[in-house]
């Protein structure tokens, strides 16, 4: 909606960046830390691996002297749950605890504010090993021990928390959960389970941080894509709201309503794929409700209806990796109307805002984006200087939409940008760059990690300076 004025941003909106600890860190084998599913997956020879990223480990006070000159507000960043406890569980790693409150420290004395997510991730592999990981109900205490050593050790210091990163696309990759592939159904099966056991441990780490941290703030991080339907066919807006249910609320309805919509309880018990709920689980969900929601934002979706046949049975999934169809539900389609990034995600700052609108609208409660960002391939010149307009265009219309729903009354706790500096890609390695500030590596070759500001850096500096009145 236009509106004859707009809204500034409020004096205390947190800008902020983000980073995962293997995604970052490297020093992957160090210190005692233990090995985590991202550590041991198969990976692509043609990209990097975890090993060393961005060395971030022994170079944190280096990064976060560059975050404070930028003006950061907040750093969200991931402990790596296998620095603490290498095997998941057990005896504590006390050299990983200290790094820990070296980087909180360090955050805090350059007035910037440390949001940590608990796991992004990075799952131990040790308990894959000791009981099956998230498929065995055992995940749930000691992920909320867990949770409960890092509110009793930080807690004084840190107010924000982050219970569990994309769950929603976890629930899709077995490799993020440690088991190995069978077939899709199988692999959607026991993935609907580890998200079950996953959302219990949430609500319960809920209630210790409600207990333990005075005055602290907890929230899902969850990836949340707009959705479009294709077209004004009806039955192209059936599937559109098909697709949300399946594919975008079905998470924050467990972490705050307590509850399965009922449209995503039939499409699991239709398939045979309901887990088991035991006493007590419903309840602590509904019980233990989250006091904000985090949420990743990248790109929108256009639907098409899509009927089930005999060659497209209901529960014929093809596409192992966040099914992009659903026979008898959805279609994912491309949308002529938006040009794309090079891994083909397509740009949609409109999005932002619509999909603001709506997670206020359903949940009620304030809203941190956690992550939103421009990934691309760059050349620097001799200095390491990279002109990234192409980024700097993409953050201000997107903080534009978070201004604009402010503007109608959505609230924001703030906007952390994905990423600080240039970080391993999930699924693109080092080549795939989203930062702020340039480091010096390619996909095989380390070079001298040198860290350079891009032009972006300087446009980011400014706009947290004047507090986002640059943003029009």
């Amino acid at each position: 909606m236009e509106t004859k004025t707009m809204k500034p941003f409020p004096d205390n909106f947190l800008w902020g960046s983000s980073t995962a600890a293997f995604q970052c860190e490297g020093a992957a084998h160090e210190d005692g830390k233990g090995n985590s599913v991202m550590d041991v997956r198969v990976q692509d020879p043609s990209i990097c691996n975890y090993e060393v990223a961005a060395d971030h480990y022994h170079h944190y006070k280096e990064d976060i002297a560059l975050m404070k000159e930028c003006g950061l507000k907040a750093y969200r960043f991931s402990i790596a749950w296998t620095r603490i406890f290498p095997e998941g569980n057990g005896e504590v790693n006390q050299r990983g605890v200290d790094f820990y409150n070296n980087v909180i420290n360090e955050c805090i004395a350059s007035g910037i504010t440390p949001i940590i997510t608990l796991y992004h991730f990075e799952y131990p592999q040790g308990l894959v090993e000791q009981y099956g990981g998230w498929l065995d109900r055992r995940s749930i205490e000691d992920y909320v021990n867990y949770c409960t050593f890092c509110f009793k050790t930080y807690g004084d210091r840190v107010k924000y928390w982050l219970t569990v990163n994309e769950q929603d696309h976890v629930n899709h990759m077995p490799f993020r959960i440690g088991f190995k592939s069978t077939s899709v159904l199988e692999d959607e099966k026991k993935g609907y389970l580890a998200n079950h056991n996953m959302c219990v441990a949430a609500a319960y780490a809920i209630k210790a941080c409600h207990e333990i941290v005075e005055g602290g703030k907890i929230g899902p991080a969850v990836c949340f894509d707009m959705h479009y339907p294709t077209s004004n066919k009806p039955e192209d807006g059936l599937a559109w709201l098909d697709s949300m249910d399946l594919r975008n609320y079905y998470v924050l309805d467990m972490n705050v309503k307590g509850k399965y919509n009922p449209v995503f309880k039939r499409y699991l018990e239709d398939r045979d794929m309901m887990p088991e709920i035991h006493e007590g689980d419903m309840e602590a969900m509904k019980t233990n409700k989250p006091d904000f929601i985090g949420f990743n934002y990248y790109a929108s979706k256009s639907i098409s209806a899509f009927p089930a046949d005999e060659e497209h049975p209901i529960g014929d999934l093809k596409i192992k990796l966040l099914p992009a169809e659903e026979p008898g539900a959805y279609k994912i389609v491309k949308n002529n109307n938006l040009t794309a990034t090079l891994w083909g995600w397509e740009i949609d700052n409109i999005g932002l805002e619509c999909v603001s609108r709506i997670l206020y609208d359903r949940y009620e409660l304030p809203l941190l984006i956690t992550e939103c960002g421009f990934g691309n391939k760059e050349t620097p010149d001799e200095n390491g200087y990279v002109e990234d307009d192409d980024r700097i265009d993409y953050l201000s219309k997107h903080i534009l939409s978070v201004k604009k729903a402010m503007n109608v009354g959505v609230e924001f706790i703030g906007f952390c940008s994905w990423s600080f500096m240039d970080i391993v890609s999930g699924h693109s390695g080092f080549s795939k760059r989203y930062g702020f500030v340039r480091v010096n590596r390619e996909e095989h070759d380390l070079k001298d990690l040198a860290r350079s500001k891009k032009k972006s850096f300087y446009w980011y500096k400014e706009t947290i300076a004047c507090n986002g009145e640059n943003i029009k």
